[in-house]
């Protein structure tokens, strides 16, 4: 009897010290779980979320028809921004590229791509109206006019809100939204939940102390030899 009862209480003691670490070991998995950062990509498509606000569109509109030649902050085709490219798309104007050869691919692209945000603040346009109009009678370069007004419309104001510049109180209602490419989406690492871990242990633990017990009732009803 006495042996049966110091094993029993050794078990206990075991279970009782599993149930404690693995208490501690979810506790500090909770508080040492990294939080997901999501690092800046200037070549990858802006984030659009369900319901897009005017200048999240003009963001991703941006990034569709002006990013590749005036940068992804404005700051025209410098040799940093063409630095961030694949190797093979570093240099605009080579052979069957952008450099006006009767065999090239691409439309010509002048050699200096002057910046959208600069210390002049686009001053040569006078107005919201005024930027939309040239934008609509010269670009894409490849193909002027080709967007719809509410794309250019939306495209200037995010213009002139990178250059802080005022904008006009109407806002227009963007009535095509871009369909999100798939690396659009940011991936963030999702943390498995291990919260319920250390109730795990302690129900399998009180299970097997349970047991145990009615042993040891059992074991005390049989009769002595």
């Amino acid at each position: 009897m006495k042996r049966f009862l110091a094993f029993y209480l050794s078990v206990l003691f075991l279970l009782s010290f599993l149930m404690l670490a693995g208490s501690r070991s979810g506790t500090t998995y909770a508080q040492s779980a990294p939080t997901p950062t999501q690092t800046y990509d200037p070549l990858a498509e802006p984030f659009l979320p369900e319901n897009p606000s005017d200048h999240e569109l003009g963001h991703n509109w941006y990034w569709h028809n002006c990013m590749t030649c005036h940068g992804d902050l404005g700051q025209g085709l410098t040799d940093e921004f063409r630095a961030i490219w694949p190797e093979d798309h570093q240099n605009c104007w080579a052979h069957g590229c952008h450099g006006g050869r009767n065999d090239d691919e691409g439309f010509p692209i002048p050699t200096i791509v002057p910046a959208l945000v600069n210390e002049e603040k686009l001053a040569q346009f006078s107005s919201q109206q005024a930027f939309y109009e040239f934008l609509k009678s010269t670009h894409p370069p490849q193909d002027p006019g080709c967007l719809d007004d509410d794309q250019y419309q939306t495209i200037v104001r995010y213009v002139f809100s990178m250059n802080n510049r005022p904008l006009d109180e109407a806002t227009p209602v963007p009535t095509i939204t871009p369909v999100p490419t798939a690396t659009s989406i940011p991936k963030v690492a999702t943390v498995e939940d291990t919260s319920s871990q250390p109730k795990t242990i302690f129900y399998i633990g009180l299970g097997i102390m349970l047991i145990f017990v009615v042993l040891w009732s059992v074991r005390n009803r049989l009769p002595r030899s």
